[in-house]
């Protein structure tokens, strides 16, 4: 991850966090960096119509995952693979963005793309890892 990057999301996560009143600006130094930059954090401090999307696209992605599965007899390696989702991918980084410009106005337009592209990377991640986990066999 680059410096820049890191540093615009952190400042991003940081005015949310602040902006939510789950943080003070006293606490922001006592908290370790490396924690405020999940996307899954950042999700939860989205405004609610963004959290509906990130919710909706999760089902999305589970139905594109089970018409794989279907088609191909295994679940696709990541949802790269899967060309139905990629449209509902570019929308749903696009309203997170905008939840996040809401938040944070002074944020560039590509740091705000980069933060929601991390939401719907981890919401993707999370969808085929409980889905394989729920395929492997119990010992």
């Amino acid at each position: 991850m680059s410096s820049i990057y890191a540093l615009a999301l952190t400042l991003v996560t940081a005015t949310l966090l602040s902006a939510c009143g789950d943080v003070s600006a006293d606490k922001l130094t006592n908290v370790d960096p490396g924690a405020m930059l999940t996307p899954e954090r950042v999700a939860r401090l989205l405004p609610p119509e963004a959290q509906g999307v990130v919710t909706a696209y999760t089902g999305d992605l589970r139905g594109a995952a089970e018409a794989y599965r279907a088609e191909f007899g295994q679940l696709p390696a990541s949802f790269a693979d899967v060309a139905s989702v990629a449209g509902a991918r570019a929308a749903a980084v696009n309203v997170i963005a905008d939840g996040l410009s809401e938040q944070v106005p002074f944020a560039s337009r590509a740091t705000l793309e980069q933060a929601a592209n991390g939401v719907v990377s981890a919401a993707e991640r999370q969808i085929l890892d409980r889905m394989r986990t729920q395929d492997a066999p119990n010992p």
